[in-house]
């Protein structure tokens, strides 16, 4: 953990969602369609016990069964949790054309990018946790409007059963480079999730040129119209595009605790690969909402999942690797080899402040 702390450099990012979180005039990222990446059109109330109190949250990270386990715990509280699950950027936009009248009680989940907006637009507001000060420096925001609960890890994965790891790429970028994997690798058709955006993060940066079109060079354009020509788009579960025998595609991204499930349901083995440069790391978190409907009960659930026993009897469950040093105990042998993966160092201010007309960009011009 404290070699993955380092690669992190957190310090550096705390300072750039801070200044994202300053900047007014700066825009909302609106890159999702909502018919693209639908939310749950109300919480999941079928198990409401009036002995209970009520919570709503609001989440990216709810599939596999994480929201069930969440909902089942929080009932050991005395708090009955209704959940919203959607897309990250679907999740962080609903957040935002609701603050007129806040759903939600609280969000968990998101990424660097989204935090920034929500920060920005005054969409939560701080409350500091009561095992806040459990995380390392850096990771929780530097004015309490997010608490990091976990990191993820975005991979670029296989089909070991169809690629041999000899013949794997070593980075994304010899995936539109190099013709031998040109219509084997799956992009989704919908850029509103959290994975995807932090992989195009991973690929932004590289290219950041203040002086370039919409502030990338022209090699990063090029880059960018290459890995949308020469994927395979799809609407469904990229792992499901790997094994589907009438597709080439053996190649995609995914998070990192998406992998055991996925090779469990399709009866496969994942490789990974691990670019020199480091792959992104989300910073998943808990917030409160800002006018939320049960703001004690919203804190109450917050100050008990993020508590180490808590998040590492999660983490056990779902190969979550939290963002607690103290709950690192019994983790699986792969969590643990996910924290040592080295991170990509990103300039999380500038992305942030770019995301929404990049991928606006991606969409007019290079999503077929």
């Amino acid at each position: 953990m404290k070699k993955l702390i380092k690669a992190l450099s957190f310090g550096a990012l705390a300072l750039g969602l801070a200044a994202c979180g300053q900047d007014a005039e700066a825009d909302v990222q609106e890159t999702a369609a909502p018919a693209e990446s639908p939310v749950a059109e109300a919480p999941n109330d079928t198990n409401t016990d009036s002995d209970l109190e009520v919570v709503v949250l609001y989440s990216n990270a709810l599939s596999d069964g994480r929201g069930e386990w969440i909902q089942e715990h929080a009932r050991e509280i005395g708090i009955d949790l209704q959940l919203v699950d959607g897309g990250g950027v679907a999740i962080a936009n609903r957040i935002l054309a609701e603050q007129g009248n806040p759903m939600a009680d609280v969000v968990f989940g998101l990424n660097q990018l989204l935090w920034a907006d929500l920060i920005r637009e005054g969409a939560i507001v701080p409350y500091v946790l009561a095992w806040a000060d459990e995380i390392p420096a850096g990771l929780n925001d530097a004015n309490g409007y997010f608490h990091a609960v976990a990191l993820v890890g975005n991979l670029l994965a296989f089909d070991a059963g169809q690629l041999d790891a000899s013949d794997a790429p070593t980075d994304w970028l010899e995936l539109w480079n190099n013709p031998e994997f040109h219509g084997r690798y799956a992009l989704p058709n919908a850029l509103t999730g959290s994975t995807v955006q932090m992989v195009l993060s991973g690929i932004f940066n590289r290219f950041l040129d203040a002086d370039g079109d919409m502030g990338l060079s022209e090699e990063g354009w090029a880059n960018i119209a290459a890995m949308f020509a020469n994927g395979v788009p799809t609407d469904q579960d990229i792992f499901a595009e790997i094994v589907n025998p009438a597709s080439d595609v053996v190649l995609g991204q995914i998070w990192h605790m998406g992998i055991a499930p996925r090779e469990e349901s399709f009866d496969m083995t994942a490789g990974i690969v691990v670019p020199e440069i480091g792959i992104p790391f989300s910073v998943e978190g808990v917030a409160l909402i800002n006018g939320a409907n049960n703001p004690e009960g919203a804190q109450r659930f917050m100050d008990w999942f993020g508590s180490a026993e808590v998040i590492n009897a999660f983490g056990q469950a779902f190969d979550y690797l939290p963002a607690n040093p103290n709950a690192l105990d019994g983790l699986s042998a792969e969590t643990i080899a996910i924290s040592e993966i080295p991170a990509q160092e990103i300039n999380w201010e500038v992305v942030a402040d770019n995301m929404g007309a990049w991928i606006e960009r991606i969409y007019l011009n290079y999503l077929q």
